[in-house]
């Protein structure tokens, strides 16, 4: 089964430089696609962060990744990387073991590392990828070792 949210295109306050998103739920393959463009701003983040929090409870606690396309995504401000940072923690608490991370932006990497590490102490979901091949790559490896993985804890 696969389902998508609504493609949610915002203007963001910050920057008149608008926020894009999209959400794609492939339970068959166990996969969250998330695409993430421009300038978020914290409600902005939080829109995102119900609809990507919507498809990990999906799962309900099973075993499953992400493939977070983040190229053309501008730093966020602290109070967004916030919302962010909560919004990882609460996937991986429920279920998430792989996201492969792919940003054309090096500090917004770092930032995504950053709120990531500090919502989901001693993180070892991220794995960085620099094309869509290696993501899917990477992903197709941990999907294999998913069936031997535990529950979410």
């Amino acid at each position: 089964m696969v389902w998508t949210a609504e493609r949610r295109i915002w203007q963001s306050t910050v920057m008149d430089e608008a926020a894009h998103f999209f959400v794609r739920n492939d339970q068959e393959k166990r996969t969250i696609h998330v695409l993430m463009k421009g300038t978020f701003d914290a409600e902005v983040m939080r829109a995102f962060s119900d609809e990507y929090l919507r498809a990990t409870d999906e799962y309900r606690g099973k075993a499953h990744l992400v493939f977070a396309d983040m190229r053309g995504m501008k730093p966020a401000s602290p109070e967004a990387a916030a919302v962010l940072g909560s919004a990882i923690g609460q996937a991986r608490k429920r279920g998430v073991r792989c996201c492969a991370h792919l940003s054309d932006s090096t500090i917004q990497r770092l930032q995504a590392r950053r709120v990531a590490r500090e919502n989901s102490p001693g993180d070892d979901v991220t794995v960085d990828v620099v094309s869509e091949a290696e993501a899917t790559k990477v992903l197709a490896e941990k999907r294999e070792l998913l069936v031997r993985l535990p529950p979410a804890k």
